[in-house]
């Protein structure tokens, strides 16, 4: 038949490729009609550009006698509807839902389900947040039953990120309630952002070793000598507890000494991200990286240049301790998805340091230069934070004033976000599973060029984060809010000041953020400031 119709004078072969090429067109006609495209458009392009017009046009009236377009319309109709449905599920299976909404619990092909509650604890001016991870298995019962109870007693892993107050005793009884809620007494990960009294006055208190927790892992920013009198200097000059007074110093003299008096399996000491010179980094033995030992949620460290351990992330210092130049954990990783602790550490200026090296030398008369051999020597770092420490402290006003020191950051997020999807308690419908929460501890971000490394760092992480902890209890010295770091749903500032003079949270900072459209919240010391964060994490195959 097809034959029949061939114009006299084209061969069989010049009539079957015209023929094709009408096919062709009325298909791609009609799947247009529909918004439908097809890659294989070029290829049609190219098989017809040297077929006649006017051959081409008698093909076409060929095929249209013999195409069936009912049956072609129906096809595309519902390769439409199949691929809403895909997106529909698709949507269900990454979305973020409130426990109230209908589909919340509708999630198909779970492999992978995770509990997570974290709590930011009304302690006063200091930090102390707590976070939990349970995997749920397939036991939907479980999924919506974990939004209700309290997580802490059966949490699988178990970890603090900063623990102190000013004063002591806000932290002594939030301490006091966590442990008396944990009857195994693990705590899996302690992190330590930095040395100030306020962030780590209630160590002591919270792994005594008769009514606190056993630490398995703790995770502190690598700091040197001058770093951590720097530390001490800052608040050298303030009123104390003498308990946290000798905490305070032992740390800064002798960091894992004094940490590992608590009997963890092993200290962690992650490098700031902007070191220079590597402070001898490779001269020290490899080792390899870091990760979870019996008992505990298993984790493992990440490479974040290619996702696999390698023992070159990893060296030891003479005293025991894990150094690493970059960390990232994924706590219960399963085939898909886990936990991702994801810590980041802001060095203070050079400048600055070499500044305050310079003024001690000069309040103390000591020969110039001669800062670094001495503070080298642990018996003058002990003298320097007993007998000095006015001396410090006046070096510290002068050198960095309203500056912040190195401090450790941490993002706490789903890994693998993209293939997940959540049920958040509090938070309203979003099509992501868009539930991070990222920490700062007292880190510098204020200038321009610290947000854009900031950023660079967890370029990964920032669209997945919802809530944010704003540095150094929101004061103005630290944050700048006409230079964003993340646009965060929820931002939160742990303050209670206990000076008159300390503006936290900066006004200006909170009547930004609620200019924003973003919620605030302070917590302070009151019972009902407490903030508590529910969600169930879902992985589907």
């Amino acid at each position: 038949m097809k034959n029949d119709m061939k114009p006299l004078g084209i061969s069989d072969e010049e009539w079957v490729r015209a023929c094709c090429c009408a096919n062709s067109h009325i298909h791609v006609e009609i799947a247009r009609s529909y918004g439908l495209e097809s890659v294989a458009e070029l290829f049609i392009d190219a098989l017809c550009k040297d077929v006649p017009v006017e051959l081409l046009s008698l093909a076409l009236d060929f095929e249209r006698t013999a195409f069936d377009e009912e049956a072609f319309h129906a096809r595309c109709r519902q390769f439409l509807l199949d691929r809403e449905r895909e997106a529909a599920n698709l949507a269900l299976r990454t979305a973020r839902l409130p426990a109230s909404h209908p589909r919340a619990w509708k999630r198909s092909n779970t492999d992978h389900v995770l509990s997570h509650h974290r709590y930011q604890l009304p302690v006063g001016q200091g930090g102390f947040h707590v976070g939990t991870l349970k995997d749920l298995g397939s036991d939907k019962g479980a999924w919506r039953a974990s939004l209700a109870g309290d997580a802490i007693p059966s949490a699988d892993f178990l970890y603090v990120y900063d623990c102190g107050s000013d004063p002591l005793k806000g932290v002594v009884e939030a301490i006091r309630s966590i442990v008396g809620r944990r009857p195994s007494r693990r705590l899996d990960m302690l992190f330590v952002s930095h040395f100030d009294r306020d962030h780590i006055c209630g160590i002591p208190h919270l792994l005594n070793e008769r009514t606190g927790l056993r630490v398995d892992t703790v995770v502190m920013p690598y700091l040197d000598d001058v770093d951590r009198i720097i530390a001490f200097a800052r608040c050298a000059d303030a009123s104390s507890d003498p308990a946290s007074e000798q905490f305070h110093q032992d740390l800064v003299i002798d960091p894992v000494g004094t940490m590992s008096r608590f009997g963890p399996r092993q200290i962690i000491m992650v490098m700031p991200s902007d070191e220079d010179d590597d402070t001898g980094f490779f001269e020290l033995p490899a080792i390899d990286p870091p990760g979870s030992g019996p008992g505990g949620a298993p984790w493992k460290a990440i490479d974040p240049a290619g996702g696999r351990t390698a023992s070159s992330l990893a060296r030891q210092t003479p005293d025991g301790a894990t150094v690493t130049q970059r960390l990232e954990l994924n706590i219960a990783p399963g085939r898909y998805g886990g936990w991702l602790l994801k810590p980041h550490v802001k060095r203070a200026s050079q400048e600055n340091r070499e500044a305050f090296c310079a003024a001690v030398e000069v309040l103390l008369r000591w020969p110039r230069g001669s800062f670094h051999d001495k503070v080298r020597v642990k018996k003058e770092r002990r003298r320097m934070v007993t007998e000095h420490r006015t001396a410090v402290s006046r070096a510290y006003a002068w050198t960095f004033g309203n500056k912040n020191e190195t401090s450790l950051s941490l993002y706490s997020g789903p890994a693998d976000p993209e293939k997940a999807g959540a049920v958040y308690r509090n938070m309203p419908e979003h099509p992501s599973a868009r539930v991070g929460w990222l920490g700062t501890g007292d880190a510098g971000l204020k200038e321009a060029a610290a947000v854009r490394d900031f950023q660079a760092y967890y370029r990964d992480e920032l669209d997945w984060v919802t809530a944010f902890m704003l540095p150094h209890h929101g004061s103005a010295h630290n944050y700048d809010p006409s230079i964003p770091v993340v646009d965060a749903e929820l931002w939160v500032a742990a303050a209670q000041p206990t000076r008159s003079t300390w503006k936290h949270p900066a006004p200006e900072i909170v009547k930004a953020i609620k200019a924003s459209g973003a919620r605030f919240r302070k917590v302070g010391s009151r019972p009902e400031t407490l903030l508590e964060e529910k969600m169930v994490v879902f992985w589907s195959e």
